[in-house]
């Protein structure tokens, strides 16, 4: 029997070091951040945008596995952080940079103490405590990893941070050649990037998506290697369960280990053994799918709801905006061809749904199956082909008695007419 790990080595709860987790694939990402915190002639920075759970958080806390050691990440999580004024980010970014060069066991007795002293907090900063780093760590590059960046332009829209924050950070990039900064923020938050300017603009940007068929593949496997092997078709249908979703994935992998803990003995993992922790999968990430549908726009949750239904009603059918806009009319949701178009372009932006050779689908097969249980509109109950078959046949039974009742009170009124307009006897007639 294979040695035991220590632990499960997948990270899939929120509250998760994901550090510590597998990391698989973005290969194009380390080489945009690359191309941007190197490039003598622009801003050495770059934000990358995505959707929750996508793995932003992830890629900056592996970026000192991608770089050299001449690159100096410094990490600072700003999701939960209360940043109260200029001090307490200034203060804030000095004690990463100071935390990150303890890890690389450089000498800080030259370093000012990263509590600034009766100064203006920008002269510590950029006048002291910053030359000190860049004297310890030579000519290498210190780059600063700000999670959740949108808490910084929040915080300058509540008044905690001066209107000139990001300008003064690119005014500290100028000064110093040997500093970069890597920023990360929810998608749903990307018209706030002019506000970032002069730091970041659009064309530093750069989009995780999901991850591909062969990086999931290495995700699922290569931790495990070891101790278990998982098959294609187990790899496909968790792929396919999962969305490429890194999140649910890494889900995948935690109870599949946890299922191998059960039953050590069994070293092949087949696609019913993936199926069969679905269920547990689907029922850890049910908050999260509530989420993503409450961000959806009315217009898009309909389309969802179109989309499932018809998937629901026929699995191989052909499903275009033309059906989609048919079913929403047949279920009194009406909507033209151009909002529907507008919905369905945001869903396959944000990934939730994609076109394949079979039209239209929800890219998660576990988001799938949580629409069809709790997508409603309106608070009703999202209607099947049948109930829709069942509305239209009660409707149709109401014309018919109303039909019948007025024929029956036409009739039932003809004798008491003929009757009233039978003429009395004359008197000539009675002689």
């Amino acid at each position: 029997m294979s040695e035991r790990p220590l632990a499960n080595p997948y990270r899939p709860f929120e509250d998760d070091d994901v550090s510590s987790g597998p990391f698989a694939g973005r290969q194009k990402a380390f080489d945009f951040l690359y191309q941007q915190v190197t490039n003598p002639l622009g801003a050495q920075t770059c934000i990358v945008l995505g959707r929750e759970a996508i793995g932003k958080t992830a890629l900056l806390r592996q970026f000192n596995s991608y770089f050299d050691e001449t690159f100096i990440g410094a990490y600072l999580a700003l999701r939960g952080r209360r940043i109260n004024d200029e001090a307490g980010l200034l203060r804030a970014l000095a004690e990463v940079a100071t935390a990150a060069l303890t890890e690389r066991n450089f000498s800080l007795s030259r370093l000012s103490e990263t509590q600034p002293p009766d100064v203006p907090s920008r002269a510590w900063f950029g006048e002291q405590f910053l030359p000190d780093v860049f004297h310890i760590i030579r000519k290498r590059r210190l780059v600063y990893l700000l999670d959740d960046a949108g808490a910084l332009t929040k915080a300058i829209a509540d008044g905690r941070l001066p209107q000139d924050t990001f300008t003064y950070l690119d005014e500290l990039l100028r000064a110093n050649s040997g500093l970069g900064f890597v920023l990360a923020m929810d998608q749903r938050y990307e018209d706030q990037i002019p506000a970032m300017s002069p730091l970041v603009g659009l064309t530093d940007s750069f989009r995780l998506a999901a991850l591909l068929p062969d990086e999931a593949s290495w995700l699922l496997r290569e931790p495990v290697r070891s101790l278990y092997r998982v098959t294609e078709e187990g790899v496909e249908t968790a792929y396919r369960a999962a969305g490429g979703e890194p999140r649910l994935l890494q889900n995948f992998g935690y109870e599949l280990y946890q299922r191998w803990l059960r039953q050590p003995d069994e070293i092949v993992v087949q696609a019913e053994d993936v199926k069969q922790v679905s269920a547990l999968v689907a029922r850890q990430n049910d908050e999260a799918f509530a989420r993503q549908w409450s961000v959806r726009s009315r217009n898009e949750r309909l389309a969802l709801t179109a989309i499932t239904s018809l998937v629901y009603d026929d699995p191989l059918g052909a499903i275009s905006p033309e059906t989609v806009q048919a079913w929403l009319i047949d279920s009194d949701y009406a909507l033209d061809m151009t909002s529907v178009h507008a919905a369905l372009r945001a869903l396959e932006y944000d990934e939730v749904i994609e076109a394949t050779a079979n039209g239209l689908r929800v890219k998660t097969g576990l988001l799938q199956t949580w629409l069809l249980e709790n997508a409603r509109m309106n608070q009703s109950p999202v209607p099947s082909a049948g109930s829709r078959r069942l509305r239209w046949a009660a409707l149709a039974l109401l014309v018919l008695l109303a039909a019948v009742l007025v024929l029956i009170v036409t009739q039932s009124g003809s004798p008491a007419s003929s009757a009233e307009a039978t003429a009395e006897p004359t008197v000539t007639l009675v002689r």
